[in-house]
């Protein structure tokens, strides 16, 4: 199975793995620390095994993961969980109810959602996507994981890079957004003034790169980006 494991910047690296079942890419990102490595998603269970290869990169194994933080309960970021039994792990308390038994007995505490820091992440509630989904800002690297809040479900990487302006995306993400705004029934439908709050949110953090739960990593002029994105929507 495809998948590409890249240096993002300094102390944080992007796992993206193109899971030919639902024909997208799924993220997982390493946030090396002082206080060690968190994993930040983990991806379907029946990836964990290339997941695990990749680490051998940072002469890593799941041993050498000291935490664990979801961005929300959905089985694409929290399958590999059921392999970490002995990491300190957190979700929103929002999505539990999204998780199964065994993946909850693994959990160690919850996120507040309400900009408190954990293992140097700014957490913060979204709750569109759903309930539970957060935003994570590690300030120090300017990197900001917003999970599926805003993601590239289904698209290729352009040029084949982990990492690019996001052009390509921005101008099919404004059409889809400028569609959406303008359709009442989808508006309601899907809680489109909720998602326009997340986007004005992530914008907030002024961030260096933009990390989603499938496919490229926006970096760069960040705030260009969600600015378009918000302005397409008004």
């Amino acid at each position: 199975m495809k998948y590409f494991f890249e240096k993002i910047t300094d102390h944080v690296y992007g796992f993206l793995l193109w899971d030919e079942s639902w024909n997208s890419y799924n993220n997982c990102y390493f946030l090396m620390g002082e206080n060690g490595c968190t994993l930040i998603d983990s991806g379907k269970e029946e990836h964990f095994d290339y997941l695990e290869a990749a680490m051998k990169e940072l002469n890593l194994d799941k041993g050498g993961i000291s935490a664990f933080i979801a961005t929300h309960g959905h089985k694409d970021h929290i399958g590999g969980l059921s392999f970490l039994e002995k990491v300190d792990s957190y979700i929103h308390r929002k999505d539990l109810s999204l998780l199964p038994d065994k993946l909850k007995a693994n959990l160690t505490g919850t996120l507040r959602g309400n900009g408190a820091a954990i293992r140097g992440l700014e957490c913060t509630l979204l709750g569109h996507h759903t309930p539970g989904s957060v935003a994570l800002f590690h300030r120090e690297s300017g990197v900001l994981f917003c999970g599926d809040h805003l993601c590239f479900f289904g698209e290729p990487l352009p040029d084949e890079k982990v990492v690019s302006n996001g052009k390509e995306m921005q101008e099919k993400y404004v059409k889809f957004i400028s569609e959406w705004a303008n359709n009442e029934e989808m508006r309601v439908k899907h809680d489109f003034d909720l998602f326009m709050n997340g986007l004005q949110i992530l914008r907030k953090f002024d961030a260096k790169y933009l990390c989603t739960g499938h496919g490229v990593v926006i970096k760069d002029d960040v705030d260009s980006f969600l600015s378009d994105l918000i302005q397409a929507g008004s």
